[in-house]
């Protein structure tokens, strides 16, 4: 089913919601970076004479940064709040409550190691979907700045509408590692793996691109020096097909 309204959703306690776009964004800026590991050769004093290369390390999350947001109505400044209080967690009486019983009950988990004291105040996994799936967006995200200018109020002092700048930091989830259709103008992205007890890069290589052959581009990618040897839970970075071409 497409969505046809760009919307922000949280279905995570203490602070579940949506924020529908009154107006779809004329503007979507996506942003990566990459940390790589340069090779070169050097001369007897030192100095690098020319790069014969570069290997991939690792990709940093994914950035969205969604500009001109319109909200109006009498909704204006609850929608407004929301955004707002996604970025503080425990902020506002729903929060704080909920926030307290998350402690009480993970207490005794916190002291005996089981889970992060952090968790609870953790900021909320939020879901920005906008189109069809795999030619549109659907992206599980963290705010990580909210900008709002209300310009329009009501005689009683109500604002009315704004207009908001959100940028957000994509979270690791099963969506974010479906790869992007190559029709929608957008390239491939590389995907997460978490490796299980008996696996190494070989067999990896085979069930992940029909060929272990590929075991080295997997090790480069990831840094990794014995390919035979990796601890279960690790997780690898998976380059897309076309980059093992």
């Amino acid at each position: 089913m497409t969505n046809t309204t760009a919307v922000l959703i949280c279905s995570e306690p203490p602070m579940p919601g949506a924020v529908p776009f009154l107006f779809n964004p004329d503007k979507i800026t996506m942003s990566r970076e990459v940390a790589y590991r340069s090779h070169g050769s050097s001369s007897q004093n030192g100095n690098k004479n020319g790069e014969t290369g570069t290997s991939f390390q690792r990709a940093e999350a994914l950035k969205i940064n969604v500009s001109d947001v319109v909200f109006s109505g009498s909704q204006t400044k609850e929608l407004c709040d929301q955004l707002l209080n996604w970025m503080s967690p425990g902020s506002g009486a729903l929060g704080q409550v909920a926030g307290a019983a998350a402690l009480a009950k993970g207490g005794s988990l916190v002291k005996a190691g089981v889970i992060d004291a952090g968790a609870v105040n953790r900021l909320p996994v939020v879901r920005f979907i906008y189109g069809p799936p795999m030619q549109g967006f659907c992206y599980n995200v963290v705010l990580l700045s909210v900008s709002i200018s209300y310009t329009r109020f009501s005689q009683a002092g109500v604002p009315i509408r704004a207009r908001a700048t959100i940028s957000m930091k994509e979270q690791p989830s099963l969506l974010g590692t479906i790869p992007t259709n190559p029709t929608s103008g957008g390239l491939p992205g590389r995907r997460s793996y978490t490796v299980t007890e008996g696996e190494d890069l070989v067999n990896l290589a085979m069930t992940q691109y029909g060929s272990a052959s590929h075991w080295r581009r997997l090790a480069d990618a990831n840094a990794i020096d014995d390919p035979l040897r990796m601890r279960p839970g690790t997780t690898v970075y998976l380059p897309s097909p076309h980059e093992l071409d």
